[in-house]
């Protein structure tokens, strides 16, 4: 009786075995990302931004990656809202600027953080895309207020490669959907 009893424990614990490494055979670690990124245009910056989080390793829906790309675009963008915020001197153009700038920024956080809670997935593109129409506006008041060469262009480029992504990875997100 007690050799049955190893002799069961022993095969349980080798068909769990190769159950668990089929399952890695199989799978292929960012399997996911590497294909939706070779389908961007700065596949090497959607690269570094999905593998950021765990989340992407054995991905297996493109809805989870793009949560991944709102998930950092709202830290980055909340970030640069915060860094605006602390800005208390500078070239006048430039904090002119800011003021609006600060303004818009929230508007962008606020569509970044609500764009997941959309059932229909082109108003998860919308919500990105409206972000995006934000962040140029930013630019737009900084290249009247001469401030175009400032700070605030390098930070807008950043967000609005942030948000290019997320509204990239939301479209495709609605191709295969409809696919």
């Amino acid at each position: 009786m007690h050799s049955f009893s190893i002799s069961y424990i022993f095969y349980v614990f080798l068909v769990s075995l190769v159950i668990t490494m089929s399952k890695v055979a199989i799978e292929e670690p960012y399997e996911l990302v590497n294909k939706v990124c070779k389908k961007q245009g700065n596949q090497k910056f959607c690269v570094e931004v999905l593998k950021s989080d765990t989340r992407s390793e054995f991905a297996k829906d493109i809805r989870t990656l793009t949560a991944i790309a709102v998930d950092v675009a709202t830290k980055n963008t909340t970030a640069t809202r915060n860094y605006f915020q602390r800005v208390k001197t500078g070239p006048p153009g430039v904090l002119k600027s800011l003021k609006s700038c600060i303004d818009l920024y929230n508007n962008v956080i606020m569509n970044l953080k609500i764009c997941l809670h959309e059932e229909d997935c082109s108003l998860i593109g919308y919500d990105i895309h409206v972000a995006r129409d934000e962040v140029m506006f930013c630019q737009e008041i900084a290249d009247s207020n001469r401030a175009h060469d400032s700070f605030i262009t390098t930070s807008n480029d950043v967000t609005l490669e942030f948000c290019g992504l997320g509204e990239s990875l939301a479209n495709l997100m609605c191709y295969e959907t409809r696919a």
